[in-house]
């Protein structure tokens, strides 16, 4: 009789958590701006391509000023994206995001500098992504 209850009890508590979340896939193309915390300029038109098998994310990030996109590689697990770049160009970027909803992306991006031009320096930017 208590296997049988403990068997009742175990059914009706998977019932009442309903049907287990759908898992969020960032496969694709999103669009993407990184806006300064500081002074609010922000540098719109990012397209950002992604591929995600598991919980590794490998993908591009192409920014109107660059003529060729930078690699990104990274993970995604519990709601958490992280991705860098290799030094490109005197430009090496880390994005870092909590994904909420599957098809909108706010987090930050760090961009760190170091080319002649622009000399080495860092600059701290809200990231935001959607689908």
């Amino acid at each position: 009789m208590r296997l049988i209850l403990a068997s009742l009890c175990l059914s009706a508590s998977a019932l009442m958590a309903g049907p287990p979340a759908k898992a969020i896939d960032l496969t694709g193309t999103w669009k993407g701006s990184f806006t300064l915390a500081t002074t609010g300029l922000s540098l719109q038109d990012l397209v950002i391509t992604l591929r995600q098998s598991g919980r590794r994310v490998e993908g591009t990030l192409l920014m109107p000023k660059f003529r060729s996109p930078l690699p990104l590689s990274g993970t995604f697990a519990s709601g958490k994206l992280h991705l860098t770049s290799p030094p490109t160009r005197g430009l090496a970027v880390t994005l870092t995001a909590k994904v909420k909803e599957p098809n909108r992306v706010k987090g930050t991006a760090l961009l760190d500098y170091d080319s002649p031009s622009l000399a080495k320096k860092q600059d701290r930017t809200v990231l935001e992504m959607s689908r």
